[in-house]
């Protein structure tokens, strides 16, 4: 079966609701837990009325999310907005492995030097390993562990079939944009509103749609902006193939965006799996 894609955007505004660090990086740790959770592969940070720092913010946390624990103080150096990362929910995917590495195992790790045998890469193994490719240096990429041996540990770039993390895009253009600008791009763009038809009316079309799609996308609004806000102009409306509300009868006057990613997702995972 031909590996499928989920991708869900976010405004930058997502934090706008508070200034408290420690509330904004909780908010943000809800929304990669989700991620991670029902499995997509792309968080799309789009700009509606937010600022740099804003979308910076949410990009910088959602990355130390996705980075296995051994790599992260290496990768990130010590700074006022990641100060309170430790509030974080831990992700414990599949590339967030918790023991030493074995023959055959994938692990993630970051390239540190390249000599004469290869690249030098830490995998979270205790002692350094060797791919004997070539590689950029200070990337975080994928491998297999080929051979352990008392003296050396020799790893391929490999990346396994099963669900291997999120990637972290943030566009710095609009909603609409930041849909035509996605690779690959989307072949099934789903919009999620209160006022859209209860997704409860119309769920066959959209198992039907789910089961022929390869690459979805999973739009959703911000604090102060609903999806007809973010894209008002009605040719661009037209990017949109379905639009839902996947919490109808909702007990509150508001649904948090961090709210809504979870249960929609939950929604789409059970529509995805239905038989």
């Amino acid at each position: 079966m031909a590996q499928k894609h989920l991708s869900i955007f976010i405004p930058g505004s997502v934090i706008a609701e508070t200034k408290d660090l420690r509330i904004r990086t909780y908010k943000i740790g809800l929304i990669g837990r989700s991620a991670a959770i029902f499995k997509a592969d792309r968080i799309v940070i789009y700009s509606d009325d937010s600022s740099n720092e804003e979308v910076k913010f949410i990009s910088d946390v959602l990355t130390y999310m996705n980075t296995p624990q051994y790599l992260r103080k290496k990768v990130f150096p010590i700074t006022k907005e990641l100060r309170n990362v430790g509030i974080l929910p831990p992700l414990r995917t599949p590339h967030h492995p918790t023991g030493k590495p074995g023959e055959g195992d994938y692990r993630q790790g970051l390239t540190l030097k390249r000599t004469r045998k290869g690249t030098v890469v830490d995998i979270g193994a205790g002692r350094p390993a060797l791919c004997k490719e070539k590689l950029s240096v200070n990337k975080i990429l994928s491998f297999k562990v080929d051979k352990i041996t008392k003296d050396k540990i020799t790893i391929v770039p490999d990346k396994p079939d099963s669900y291997w993390g999120y990637q972290t895009i943030s566009t710095h253009k609009n909603l609409y944009q930041s849909i035509k600008s996605l690779e690959p791009k989307p072949d099934l763009v789903i919009g999620t509103s209160r006022y859209a038809v209860p997704i409860t009316s119309v769920l066959d079309e959209v198992k039907d749609c789910l089961k022929g799609s390869k690459h979805t996308a999973i739009l959703f609004g911000g604090p102060y902006s609903g999806l007809h806000d973010l894209i008002s102009d009605q040719q661009e409306r037209g990017i949109v193939d379905l639009e839902v509300n996947t919490i109808p009868s909702q007990g509150t006057k508001t649904v948090r965006t961090e709210e809504a990613i979870t249960s929609t997702l939950s929604v789409f995972n059970l529509l995805s799996n239905a038989e």
